[in-house]
C-alpha cells in the first residue's frame, strides 16, 4: 500500500481516537455498570457521537499500523518475524476495539428498548474486551523492535515505541499513574508522529 495512504490512516485514526477522548469523553471510571449506564444516558448524544467517531478512529489507526508493519518486509529475517507477528496482533485489535468503543451505542439502544439493566449488562460485558489493550501493547512493542532493527527514522521512533509500550504494560500490571501517562499517551503520540513521517516519506 502507498506510504501516504498508510500515513493518513495513522493520522486520521489517532486524531479521531484521541480527539474524542479529549472532547467527548464521559468519565465513568470507577463507576459500576449501572452508574455508568446512567451517566451515559444523561449525555446520550455526546456518547453516541463519541462511539461512532471512535469506531472509525480505531479502524483507521489499527489498519494503518497493520499495513505499516507489512511495509517493513526486508532482508532482515529477525525484523521480518517481529513485524509480521506484531502486525497480526495489531490487526486483531480491530474487531476487539470496535466492539469495545462501540459498546455504548448498543447499550443505549438496549436501555431504551428493554431498560437500563440490559444496557448496564452490555457495558459490563464489554469491559472484558479491555484486555485487548495487551494486543496493542505487544503489537507496538514488536513493531518498535522491527523499526529499530531496520534503523527506520534513525531507529529513534522504534526505541520510543518500545519505551511507551513497556511503560503501558507496567501500568496494566501495577497501575502506576506516571507509567500510564507515559505509556498510553506516548503510544498514541508516536503513532501520530509515525503517520506524519510516513506521509512525508518519498516513494522509491
Amino acid at each position: 500500500m502507498n506510504s501516504k495512504v498508510i500515513g493518513l490512516m495513522l493520522i486520521l485514526g489517532t486524531i479521531l481516537t484521541m480527539g474524542v477522548w479529549i472532547v467527548f469523553d464521559i468519565d465513568t471510571s470507577g463507576m459500576s455498570p449501572s452508574d455508568s449506564m446512567t451517566a451515559i444516558l444523561a449525555d446520550k448524544n455526546k456518547a453516541e457521537i463519541a462511539s461512532i467517531l471512535n469506531v472509525f478512529g480505531v479502524m483507521s489507526m489499527f489498519t494503518g499500523l497493520y499495513f505499516l508493519a507489512k511495509s517493513l518486509k526486508s532482508d532482515n529475517t529477525v525484523s521480518n518475524h517481529f513485524s509480521e507477528i506484531g502486525g497480526l496482533f495489531l490487526l486483531l485489535c480491530v474487531p476487539l476495539w470496535v466492539v469495545l468503543v462501540g459498546a455504548n451505542l448498543s447499550a443505549i439502544d438496549a436501555a431504551k428498548e428493554f431498560g437500563n439493566d440490559v444496557g448496564a449488562t452490555i457495558i459490563a460485558s464489554s469491559t472484558a474486551l479491555q484486555m485487548g489493550g495487551i494486543l496493542l501493547v505487544v503489537g507496538l512493542f514488536m513493531l518498535g523492535i522491527s523499526l529499530t532493527l531496520l534503523r527506520k527514522y534513525k531507529g529513534i521512533i522504534g526505541i520510543l515505541f518500545i519505551i511507551a509500550s513497556v511503560s503501558a504494560f507496567i501500568d496494566m500490571i501495577f497501575e502506576i499513574d506516571i507509567f500510564g501517562m507515559i505509556g498510553w499517551m506516548g503510544m498514541f503520540l508516536m503513532i501520530l508522529i509515525t503517520g506524519i513521517l510516513t506521509t512525508l516519506k518519498k516513494e522509491n
